[in-house]
C-alpha cells in the first residue's frame, strides 16, 4: 500500500492507509411499469396463463417479450382509458397506462395446441372488463372438449360468447342466463345434449339479442316460450337439432331472423310471427312436420328478404299482391304442399334472385312477367315437378316435367331450361280437376284413353320398356329346369341360337 505523510511541526508521522475510494453509487430505482404490462397487470397475467393452459401462442413478436403489453397480441383487443384510438394490430407502442383488455377473438393470429378442456377459472381476473370471448372454429388439430365451465357465468361484463370449437359435452349451463350484459350467445357443438334452459330468456331486463344453437344434434326438447316474448331478442337459430314441439302462437319478440332448419317442430306457422316490424328471414327448411298455410303477411312484409319452406307440409296458395316486395331475395317452396297458380303479380317480387317452386302442387300458366325479374337471370329459378331417367332425357332432349301449362314463357329460359340447355316438359292446358265427390263412381274412370293420360309420353315409354324387359327375363329364366337342361320354349330358342353360333 502507498505511504502518506502528515507533517505537524518538526515531527513527522507516517500513517499506513488505503487509497481513497470512490463513493458507491446508489442502486437506480426501477421505473414503474405501466399498468398494462403483464408483470404488473393481473388481466394480462391471467391471459398468458390461459394461453399456456390451452397451448396457444400469439403470432405477434410481443408474445415472446414478457415485458410487453398483451394489448399488442393479434387476437386481443384493448380499450384506451381515455377512449383514444388504439395503435395498429401487433404494435406494442402507443398503449397508455390503464388500457383494459376487452376482447379475445381467436382467428388467424393465434397458433393453437391440441384438444383439451376450457379452463374457465383462469378467465375470472377478466370478469370486470372482458366483453367478448370468441374461441374460433374447430379444426383437425385443435378442439375443446369436456363440459362448459360454470365460471363463464361470472364474466359479468361479457356481451358476446361464441363457442364453436368442437366437442363440448353435457348440458348448457342455466347460469348463463344470469349474465346481465350478454347480447350474443353462440354454442355450436355436436355433443351438447339436454334442453335449452329457459333461464336464458328469463331476464326481461336483459339484453340478449342473438341466440344460435346450430348443429347440436343431441339438443332436444322445446324452445322456451319466454324467448319469443323477450323484448330484445332479434335472432333465433337452432338448425340441425332435435328441437320439437310447436311454435308458440304468441310472439312479441322483435325477431329479424328465425332459422329452424332440420328440426322436429310440428304445427303451423303462426300469423303473429309475420306481424313484427323487423322480420327478414323465415327458414323452416326440412322441418317436415310443419304444416298449415303460407301466411300472406310473410310474403307481403316490407322487410322480408328470405322465405324458405322447402320440404315442409305447408300448403295454401301464393297470394296476389297489391304492392311490391322488392327486398325479397329468396323464395323456396319446393317439395311443399303449396298449390294453385303463380299469380300474375309475380313481378311484384322484383328483387328475387332465387325462386324454387319445383315438386309442388302448382299448375297453370306461367306469367310472362316472370321474365321481368332480372335477378333470376343470373340466379336460380326451378319450375319442374320431377326428373326423368337419364336415358329418357338423352333420347327426348328434355330434363323433367312440370304441371305448368304450355306454352312456357319464352322470355325466361333460365326458368324453363336447365343449365345444359334441356327444356322442361310442360303440360297440355286443361282446367284443374274438380274436387272428388265421396262415394261417387264413374266406370269411365277406369277406361281412360292413352291421350287422356297426364303422364308425359317419355315416362309411359319407360314403363312399357321396363315391363317388356321383365317379361323377357322371366321367359328365359323359367325356360330351364333345375338340372340346367332346357324345358321351355325360351330354352329351345336359346339353344337354337347357340347351335347356329357354334356352326
Amino acid at each position: 500500500l502507498p505511504w502518506s505523510q502528515v507533517v505537524t511541526g518538526k515531527r513527522e508521522l507516517f500513517v499506513l492507509s488505503s487509497p481513497p475510494t470512490a463513493p458507491t453509487p446508489a442502486a437506480p430505482t426501477p421505473a414503474p411499469m405501466p399498468a398494462d404490462v403483464p408483470a404488473a397487470n393481473e388481466a394480462c397475467k391471467a391471459l398468458r396463463s390461459f394461453y399456456d393452459a390451452i397451448g396457444a401462442k400469439d403470432k405477434s413478436p410481443s408474445f415472446a417479450d414478457t415485458s410487453s403489453t398483451c394489448c399488442a397480441f393479434l387476437d386481443v383487443r384493448c380499450t384506451q382509458p381515455d377512449g383514444s384510438p388504439s395503435p395498429p394490430l401487433g404494435q406494442k407502442e402507443g398503449w397508455k397506462a390503464g388500457a383494459t383488455l376487452t376482447k379475445i377473438k381467436f382467428r388467424g393470429g393465434t397458433e393453437l395446441g391440441g384438444s383439451g378442456t376450457l379452463p374457465g377459472a383462469l378467465l375470472l381476473p377478466l370478469a370486470g372488463t372482458l366483453e367478448s370471448l370468441d374461441l374460433g372454429k374447430s379444426s383437425a388439430h385443435r378442439s375443446f372438449s369436456g363440459t362448459l365451465p360454470a365460471e363463464l357465468a361470472q364474466l359479468t361484463a361479457l356481451q358476446k360468447l361464441s363457442l364453436t370449437t368442437g366437442k363440448f359435452s353435457g348440458t348448457i349451463p342455466h347460469q348463463l342466463g344470469r349474465l346481465p350484459a350478454l347480447e350474443k350467445l353462440t354454442l355450436l357443438s355436436k355433443s351438447l345434449s339436454g334442453t335449452v334452459p329457459g333461464e336464458l330468456c328469463h331476464r326481461s331486463d336483459g339484453s340478449l339479442r342473438k341466440l344460435v344453437l346450430d348443429d347440436n344434434v343431441k339438443l332436444s326438447g322445446t324452445l322456451p316460450p319466454e324467448c319469443f316474448l323477450l323484448p330484445t331478442l332479434e335472432e333465433i337459430s337452432a338448425k340441425k337439432t332435435r328441437i320439437s314441439g310447436t311454435l308458440p302462437s304468441k310472439i312479441t319478440a322483435p325477431l329479424r331472423l328465425l332459422i329452424l332448419e332440420e328440426v322436429s317442430l310440428s304445427g303451423s306457422v303462426p300469423e303473429e310471427l309475420c306481424k313484427g316490424e323487423k322480420l327478414e328471414e323465415l327458414v323452416l327448411r326440412r322441418a317436415n312436420r310443419v304444416s298449415g298455410t303460407l301466411p300472406t303477411e310473410c310474403l307481403s312484409h316490407d322487410t322480408i328478404t328470405k322465405i324458405d319452406l322447402k320440404r315442409t307440409k305447408v300448403g295454401g296458395t301464393i297470394p296476389s299482391l297489391d304492392k311490391a316486395v322488392p327486398k325479397l331475395k329468396t323464395l323456396d317452396l319446393s317439395n311443399s304442399d303449396v298449390s294453385g297458380t303463380l299469380p300474375d303479380s309475380v313481378d311484384m317480387f322484383s328483387g328475387l334472385e332465387y325462386l324454387a317452386v319445383d315438386r309442388t302442387k302448382l299448375y297453370g300458366t306461367v306469367p310472362e312477367s316472370l321474365g321481368d325479374i332480372r335477378g333470376l337471370k343470373n340466379g336460380t329459378c326451378t319450375l319442374q315437378n320431377a326428373y326423368d331417367l337419364v336415358f329418357i332425357s338423352i333420347v327426348s332432349k328434355t330434363c323433367c316435367y312440370s304441371n305448368f301449362w304450355c306454352p312456357l314463357p319464352s322470355n325466361a329460359p333460365y326458368c324453363t331450361e336447365t343449365s345444359s340447355g334441356e327444356t322442361i316438359v310442360c303440360s297440355v292446358m286443361s282446367p284443374p280437376p274438380p274436387p272428388p265427390v265421396e262415394d261417387a263412381y264413374d266406370p269411365a274412370d277406369s277406361v281412360a284413353s292413352f291421350d287422356s293420360w297426364s303422364l308425359p309420353q317419355e315416362l309411359v315409354l319407360f314403363f312399357v320398356l321396363a315391363a317388356a324387359s321383365a317379361a323377357l327375363t322371366w321367359w328365359v329364366e323359367f325356360g330351364y329346369d333345375d338340372d340346367g337342361e332346357g324345358s321351355g320354349f325360351g330354352s329351345r330358342v336359346v339353344g337354337a341360337i347357340n347351335s347356329t353360333a357354334a356352326a
